[in-house]
């Protein structure tokens, strides 16, 4: 990437560094485990007041959550405590969550570079700018850490299997893969996808030998905390720690987990704070995706493919589908950085379509982070845009919002500069207009028809979008011409 568009998106991400962000369970219980963890021990016993997300075993209190996120800032927390300085959960978000953002979308760049070189800086910048990451990497989730990790193995077997066959590419990609589930359990999905896909080469049984071993000392971490807190490798905090806490809500008893839910997996797209309604550009990487499939990175776009339909699925089933209050489906980020790098491709055929969507994503997302996006389950873009009207934004380090807006704005002048002439393609000028058409129906039909329980008729509009997409991605489709042999000299 040029170092253009590295100053671009350090700049994005560094305008997230300005806010402060409301405080609630889950990040109160990814604190409480730091806490522990620095006093030496697992229990969170004496910072339960943090959250209310935490299990109860055998007398004591535990955080619910994987303990990845806790181990990465367990050392900015100790190097900071005992410098006397501050150390709380704004200060940790800045390295276990804002610095993991930043490496996410300069790898993401880079990766685009692959496929489409001149693009890596706005691919990434739709990632960082457009989607759900733009909230979440102000936020002390986990969902950042776990995505940088897991989109992380997918670079790098990429990346391997654009060379010759080493096998120690594949066991950093299962070390990657590894600690993702350390980071985030459900990114166990995405390890297995790319397990396929690390085996499709010559010589599966090695290298399936090498990702595992990878798999497997990425897995160590949460293995061991497992043991030290529960006296078993195995016990995870989820599951049967789960409902031992008295008067609690008991969720499915594998893990949260049960079969998926038709009616819930149309909710996470296309309710009022479903993923395709508050960012639909992200819908353009299934049509990008078949793009992919016809250049010939057919491995490349069944993986993506694969990663979304897996997450999404999965999701159905949660128990807590959407994650409490929240701007969207947070359990669905992992597979964003999948999904952004086939925009590249859309972004070259149809840069007005996918400018269009792209614009209205960042609106939603821009306007959500700077005022509230940790909403009650009736968030919605026209809750935020109200908030927005009205000037009630979200806490800042100093001089309220504008620090964020400025930097947001020099982030977008650096991408205009530094990206490349796009042309339009053919009735890209009508797609364009269809695609914003399609959303504002989508916006306003589709929560009516949930709630009146027209699944059918929501499910023909997703599917006659999803068709629209991938058959014009088909029919757009325009291969590279090939050498002639009188043109290639000796």
């Amino acid at each position: 990437m040029p170092r253009a568009g590295v100053l671009a998106l350090l700049v994005l991400v560094g305008a997230s560094a300005v806010l402060l962000q409301p405080f609630g369970y889950n990040q109160g219980s990814h604190l409480a485990l730091v806490h522990a963890l620095a006093d030496g021990t697992s229990r969170i016993d004496r910072y339960r007041d943090y959250s209310g997300d935490e299990v109860y075993y055998r007398g004591h209190v535990y955080s619910n959550k994987a303990p990845g996120l806790a181990f990465a800032s367990l050392p900015a927390y100790l190097a900071l405590r005992a410098a006397h300085l501050p150390h709380g959960v704004h200060v940790l978000s800045l390295w276990g969550v804002l610095l993991p953002a930043a490496i996410l979308l300069l790898l993401v760049g880079s990766t685009v570079e692959r496929i489409e070189p001149g693009l890596g800086t706005l691919t990434a910048a739709t990632l960082g700018l457009a989607t759900l990451v733009l909230p979440f990497t102000s936020l002390f989730f986990a969902h950042v850490l776990s995505a940088l990790f897991g989109f992380a193995a997918f670079a790098v077997l990429w990346r391997e299997r654009d060379g010759p066959p080493r096998l120690a590419l594949v066991a950093a990609a299962g070390l990657l893969a590894g600690l993702a589930v350390t980071t985030e359990y459900p990114l166990a999905l995405a390890g297995a996808v790319l397990g396929l896909y690390a085996l499709a080469r010559p010589q599966p049984v090695r290298r399936g030998l090498a990702y595992a071993a990878g798999v497997a000392v990425g897995l160590v971490p949460l293995l061991a905390y497992n043991w030290w807190a529960f006296g078993s490798p195995t016990h995870v905090s989820y599951g049967d720690a789960v409902s031992a806490q008295p008067g609690a809500a008991h969720p499915p008893a594998f893990f949260g987990v049960s079969a998926p839910r038709p009616r819930v997996a149309l909710e996470l797209l296309l309710s009022s704070r479903g993923l395709l309604v508050l960012g639909p550009v992200i819908a353009l990487g299934a049509a990008g995706a078949v793009l992919l499939y016809r250049r010939g990175r057919r491995a490349e776009a069944l993986v993506v493919g694969a990663v979304a339909v897996a997450f999404v699925v999965y999701d159905s089933g949660f128990w807590g589908a959407f994650g409490g209050w929240g701007p969207g489906p947070r359990y669905l980020i992992p597979m964003l950085p999948f999904l952004a790098v086939p925009l590249a491709l859309t972004w070259r055929r149809w840069p007005l379509t996918t400018g269009a969507l792209a614009v209205v994503s960042a609106g939603i997302m821009l306007a959500a982070t700077a005022t509230d996006p940790l909403l009650p389950d009736g968030a919605s873009p026209s809750r935020w845009w109200r908030l927005l009207a009205h000037g009630d934004f979200t806490d800042t380090i100093a001089l309220g919002i504008a620090p964020f807006a400025l930097l947001v704005a020099v982030a977008v002048v650096l991408f205009a500069r530094g990206t490349p002439r796009l042309s339009p393609g053919r009735h890209d000028v009508a797609g364009a207009a269809a695609a914003l058409a399609g959303w504002l129906v989508t916006l306003r039909a589709a929560p009516a028809l949930l709630r009146h329980g027209s699944l059918g008729a929501l499910g023909a509009l997703l599917l006659a979008l999803l068709v629209v997409a991938v058959v014009a991605a088909t029919l757009e489709y325009v291969p590279a011409p090939r050498a002639r042999t009188s043109d290639v000299r000796p």
